[in-house]
């Protein structure tokens, strides 16, 4: 189950990425950005700026979930699709799609001349691809196999042995360590860190090349007793080669309107580039015993701050 596919993606990895979105998360953040990514299944989303009132969409409703302003009431919705199959304007749009790995490798290739040209390959993103384990593995294969680099974007949760097939045909991984404390990080997530940290271990013991994310989210995830111990975390991953914090922000906010949902952290401001900075540095003086760094990305340039 995907539900995007983004082309010409420069900070998903080396050269120019097609980023491929699995649809389906176990965690449940309180900052995430793609909110349509957490369900497996398909999901409505609308948009009240393209409705055009035209009424289609309560017509053939079977179950009267339509209001009078176009809005749908997800109470009463079933996910039918009825109303975005007669949506002309596209103001209700399905989020996920079902992909053979076949029919998912063909939209792959077509960026391959792109990867020839300027480097590159395919990163795999969420949702959570480890999820899906198995499909991961064969899509994974089938890429290496027609000379296609592959990295995958992961929160780490997953059952190892469901995954584990995939690890030979992956290049290298990025993955997200929010908070090292245990309490913390089931009170943002909604699950405990305890899986995913004992994956990736388990994913750099195995060999691939990793680089350890943690998004900067002021009040939640941002002191400088998480950082450190995030950077101690990363500082004894053998292949683990540098650790990036992301700045938060608040780009994802119109999607949970679009689902029906409300957005829990709607007070918060984005980090300035001081406090991220700050942060950096940090983490830094952790990370220099160990030969590694930390840095995070300002109009496209990484800094590293000593």
């Amino acid at each position: 189950m995907i539900f995007n596919i983004q082309r010409c993606s420069i900070h998903d990895g080396a050269g120019l990425r097609t980023l491929v979105f699995f649809k389906g998360c176990p965690l449940r953040c309180k900052w995430c950005a793609n909110p349509e990514s957490q369900n497996f299944e398909t999901e409505i989303m609308e948009s009240r700026v393209k409705c055009v009132g035209c009424g289609l969409c309560r017509k053939v409703c079977p179950e009267n979930a339509i209001c009078d302003d176009g809005t749908i009431d997800r109470s009463l919705c079933t996910n039918c699709m009825q109303c975005t199959d007669i949506c002309y304007a596209e103001a209700k749009k399905i989020s996920g799609k079902a992909y053979t790995v076949e029919a998912l490798y063909k939209e792959i290739e077509k960026d391959k001349p792109f990867y020839a040209r300027f480097g590159g390959g395919v990163t795999f993103s969420g949702g959570e691809p480890l999820m899906q384990g198995g499909y991961l593995r064969d899509i994974a294969k089938r890429c290496k196999e027609k000379g296609i680099h592959v990295m995958v974007e992961s929160c780490g949760f997953g059952v190892y042995e469901e995954f584990e097939e995939a690890l030979p045909y992956i290049d290298g991984m990025f993955m997200d360590v929010k908070h090292m404390d245990l309490g913390v990080h089931e009170e943002l997530t909604g699950v405990s860190n305890e899986l995913i940290l004992d994956n990736i271990r388990k994913i750099s013991a195995f060999g691939i090349p990793l680089t350890i994310r943690t998004p900067v989210v002021p009040g939640c995830t941002d002191s400088e007793e998480n950082i450190r111990a995030i950077a101690e975390f990363v500082g004894n991953l053998p292949t683990a080669k540098e650790y990036e914090l992301l700045a938060y922000h608040d780009f994802g906010t119109p999607k949970y309107k679009a689902l029906g949902r409300s957005y829990a952290l709607s007070d918060i401001g984005t980090p300035s580039d001081e406090e991220m900075r700050a942060r950096v540095k940090c983490a830094n003086e952790v990370l220099n015993k160990y030969g590694k760094e930390c840095f995070w990305m300002k109009n496209n340039n990484k800094e590293v701050v000593k």
